[in-house]
């Protein structure tokens, strides 16, 4: 009897406990809360994103005019040159073959001690120089020496590639047949590289190509932009990321895309008052995270995300709002 008795109490006990849950959970249930934010004025940026590498505008690969020898090189990487500008001696076979027979006799005639000899092998020693000269390897554009492949004394042929010059660098990136009616000359981009994420650089559109190459089944077209002031430590090859501003609006008022839905072609915000109530509303530009109004909003509104329980406030049933809305009208 005694154990009976337990155990209806604690049945009880369980019921009761049962009750009080859904009663407390059954109330906060009844009364929804919605993740709402006010409309404001901002600044609108609609954007087209595109990825390329940084060249020169102007590349140019200098090689020795001769075969021959490097006798000395003027320039390192990094410097400036003007055209004009001598970059490095090289002596051509020719005058290698003079000057290293007669400077093997003049070594010959200083072993053997032999002043004739030795005369006879200085004046064709001179004689050799004066008459082949080192040929001048010089330069044609004006811009910096990004590199440098040669050092005295190595042997080179007219197929040498001696030095890179360079003069400006842009970022040259491919945007896809879908986005290239939007990019214009002179446009205002921002480039961002890879190697240095937390630097924005302003840049202007300077050229489009005319003509596109198939990507992956996508038509893409070269387009060159060239940044207003070139940082010192680019380098070309670097990964650029471009961001062209295809449209903007400053001081606008402005909501979360996803405040926004549609019926019947036309375009609705929930509006916070006592309760969540259906607005028409026109709206502009969008940059894909917020949305310009254009009427049917002032600033101060409230309106309501849409947005999965636990995310952003339960899910609005909008038709059922807009049935309300029509039988109160």
């Amino acid at each position: 009897m005694k154990k009976l008795l337990i155990l209806i109490v604690a049945v009880a006990v369980c019921i009761s406990a049962f009750l009080y849950w859904r009663e407390k959970n059954g109330n906060s249930a009844s009364q929804p809360t919605y993740q709402a934010v006010k409309v404001e004025s901002g600044d609108i940026r609609v954007k087209v994103l595109s990825t390329g590498t940084i060249e020169p505008y102007t590349r140019v690969v200098v090689s020795s005019s001769v075969s021959g020898r490097i006798d000395k090189v003027e320039v390192d990487e990094g410097d400036l040159v003007r055209p004009g500008d001598i970059l490095a001696w090289i002596s051509s076979e020719d005058r290698i073959g003079l000057l290293d027979a007669a400077r093997s006799a003049l070594e010959s005639a200083q072993e053997k001690n032999d002043e004739e000899a030795l005369e006879d092998a200085k004046r064709a020693y001179e004689i050799a120089d004066k008459a082949y000269k080192p040929v001048p390897l010089t330069n044609s554009i004006a811009g910096e020496v990004i590199n440098r492949s040669c050092e005295p004394g190595q042997n080179v042929s007219m197929q040498s590639a001696l030095f890179v010059i360079a003069d400006r660098l842009v970022a040259r990136v491919q945007v896809d047949e879908a986005d290239i009616g939007r990019i214009r000359l002179k446009q205002d981009t921002w480039v961002v590289l890879d190697a240095f994420p937390d630097e924005r650089v302003q840049a202007r559109v300077t050229k489009i190509s005319r003509e596109g190459t198939l990507v992956s089944d996508v038509v893409e077209y070269d387009v060159m932009v060239e940044p207003l002031d070139v940082p010192v430590h680019w380098a070309s090859g670097m990964t650029a990321n471009v961001e062209f501003i295809v449209d903007r609006k400053d001081s606008v008022l402005v909501i979360p895309r996803s405040a926004v839905f549609q019926r019947d072609d036309r375009e609705f915000a929930m509006v916070l008052k006592e309760k969540p109530e259906p607005r028409q509303i026109e709206t502009g530009i969008t940059d894909g995270r917020v949305v310009e109004v254009v009427r049917g909003l002032k600033e101060g509104d409230t309106v309501v995300l849409s947005g999965a329980e636990g995310e952003s406030g339960p899910r609005i049933d909008r038709s059922r709002a807009m049935r309300m809305m029509m039988r109160r009208r």
